[in-house]
């Protein structure tokens, strides 16, 4: 009997045990399940937040721009916003479109090459950083370029104009960026040269449609000066006898960013560049999500700081 009651009583712990590993596991289960579903939920909530903090800058942005331009005695629709998508990834950037924005804007030839065709055909892409002559062709790839910003030399003109599609069916869109803060660390021809430059485009260039002048405000100043002096620029090009068929009134100019694009548009902008505002601050490249590195030569100058 005692033998019998030994064995029953091992039975007995060994059953206790295997019940009690059992509740370990499952209660592991609870806790790895119930981790992950909240986990999910939070992800779920922080993209919804993102969808709406993108929304409602992107409304607080236009509603400003519109204000600004009433009040410097414009049209409301005077000026066209373009959200800046820089090292920000494609899901973002369908949130924007989702919220009706249409013009974005993109300074890496790389990561403007693997990103547009991600996103819907309709959006119209500005290329607005620094363009090397050898990265014209990638940039063509993309068939809803609408426009190139900084073309600031004769060669760059150039070679857009040779490399142009045969399958492109209307002109590409450029305008000639002009270094107003003499900033040696910016692209851009100086003002004394800006109108040679566009008389080369326009006399040379057929696949080409000069569309108006581009600037970048210097870094940290709030004073009109910059935009002012592109203002003056324009006057100057407007002597030119040809322009390409452009009539005044359509004359682009593209100028003013998150941190001074208000005084851009009382100084005359049509074309405003706005990214953190938008999207808010861009983490650093290596730790952006869902976005490409920038293998390319990623020089400062002509790019759109935000």
């Amino acid at each position: 009997l005692g033998i019998v009651s030994a064995r029953r009583l091992n039975t007995y712990y060994y059953t206790c045990v295997c019940i009690y590993i059992n509740c370990l596991l499952c209660f592991d289960n609870f806790v790895l399940i119930t981790s992950r579903f909240f986990s999910y939920c939070m992800k779920t909530n922080m993209a919804a937040l993102a969808a709406c903090k993108v929304s409602e800058a992107l409304t607080a942005v236009r509603v400003r721009a519109k204000d600004l331009a009433l009040a410097a005695n414009r049209s409301p629709d005077a000026v066209r916003l373009v959200a800046v998508s820089k090292m920000k990834p494609v899901d973002l950037i369908m949130e924007a479109y989702s919220a009706g924005q249409v013009h974005f804007g993109e300074n890496y030839v790389q990561e403007f090459v693997e990103k547009a065709p991600l996103l819907p055909q309709d959006i119209k892409w500005h290329f607005i950083g620094h363009l090397q002559s050898n990265k014209v062709k990638e940039v063509y790839k993309i068939p809803n370029l609408f426009m190139v910003e900084t073309v600031d030399t004769k060669k760059l003109a150039d070679v857009l104009n040779r490399r142009f599609p045969d399958d492109r069916k209307e002109k590409l869109r450029v305008l000639v960026q002009v270094n107003t803060s003499g900033e040696e660390n910016k692209s851009g021809v100086e003002p004394s040269h800006c109108s040679a430059l566009v008389k080369h485009i326009v006399e040379n260039c057929d696949k080409l449609q000069f569309s108006g002048l581009m600037t970048i405000g210097r870094l940290g100043d709030v004073s009109p000066e910059c935009f002012q002096t592109l203002v003056h620029c324009k006057s100057e090009v407007l002597m030119l006898e040809n322009l390409g068929g452009l009539k005044p009134e359509e004359f682009e100019m593209s100028m003013g960013m998150s941190g001074d694009y208000d005084i851009a548009i009382q100084a005359g902008s049509t074309n405003i560049r706005v990214g953190s505002t938008i999207f808010g601050t861009r983490p650093p490249k290596e730790t952006t999500i869902n976005t490409p590195k920038v293998e390319e030569n990623e020089k400062t100058q002509g790019s759109t700081k935000e």
